[in-house]
């Protein structure tokens, strides 16, 4: 099975959200919310601003804003400003990153019972 790839190429503007189940790919520009399951591009000519939620983030191109995801790679020339949640950071020699950066949590990891549990747990040893 291939993976498909939504791509917004150059010379097209969109504004608002967009939840996609493929690849994403950005050479024009785009202002919002980005979801995807998989990974999400901007390519050199590509630029975002707004919010990303995806498992990689490749910025060969500019993004502003924030990103929560897996795997952030930034290419050369590449640029993010903006805050960044991540479990790998990537810079190419001559990417930039400015902002600041966070390590996934692992315990966002944990489904709701064991974080309430482990809550109890420690309020208990307060006690």
């Amino acid at each position: 099975m291939t993976q498909e790839t939504t791509i917004i190429a150059m010379g097209t503007s969109i504004e608002g959200e967009i939840v996609a189940e493929s690849n994403l790919h950005i050479d024009g520009s785009f202002e919002g919310k980005l979801i995807s399951k998989n990974t999400i591009s901007i390519g050199q000519s590509g630029l975002a601003s707004g919010e990303i939620v995806a498992e990689k983030l490749i910025v060969s191109g500019k993004f502003n804003g924030t990103a929560n995801c897996n795997i952030i790679e930034i290419m050369p020339h590449g640029r993010i400003d903006g805050n960044i949640i991540v479990n790998e950071l990537v810079i190419e020699r001559e990417g930039f990153f400015v902002g600041e950066s966070r390590i996934k949590n692992e315990r966002s990891k944990k489904p709701l019972e064991e974080i309430k549990e482990e809550k109890a747990q420690e309020k208990e040893k307060k006690s």
